[in-house]
């Protein structure tokens, strides 16, 4: 038996992605780590921090109109490193990231009564960004956010 898989609505997609960017913003910066402030869906010309969301699904809806759902993201930081060690920062800023979402206890309520259940990252992932003139390294780490509605 196949379960039918039912795509977030585009309303549901804006709202939840929306609160997504908000709830990174809140990142509790570390010594060292980059001044960039973070964006919805753009990553700028020099050093940048994008969270985009990339897509989600309906996993259940209960009779009263309550849901749980997962959508899936992407942070991604640009920069221009020139040695290993700032390479390794670098990639290692978005870990700090992925790994703060991952293990922040006290999830805050998204809108209209959202509420995170879980979510869980991968680790970063560098890639040159051959479109633009410096050559940037692009860092990426895709996550997967559960959350319900009662």
């Amino acid at each position: 038996m196949s379960e039918q898989i039912e795509l977030l609505s585009a309303t549901e997609y804006d709202t939840v992605g929306k609160a997504l960017w908000e709830l990174v913003k809140d990142y509790p910066r570390q010594i060292g780590d980059p001044s960039v402030k973070a964006e919805y869906d753009a990553l700028g010309a020099n050093k940048s921090l994008s969270v985009s969301v990339l897509g989600g699904r309906y996993r259940k809806r209960n009779v009263l109109g309550g849901f749980t759902a997962e959508i899936n993201f992407r942070m991604e930081y640009k920069s221009n490193p020139t040695t290993s060690e700032l390479r390794i920062d670098a990639q290692a800023f978005v870990g700090r990231i992925m790994r703060w979402l991952e293990n922040t206890k006290d999830l805050p309520l998204l809108t209209d009564g959202r509420t995170i259940t879980k979510i869980t990252a991968s680790v970063a992932i560098p890639y040159k960004d051959e479109t633009g003139q410096d050559k940037s390294t692009v860092y990426v780490a895709d996550a997967v956010m559960e959350y319900e509605v009662e």
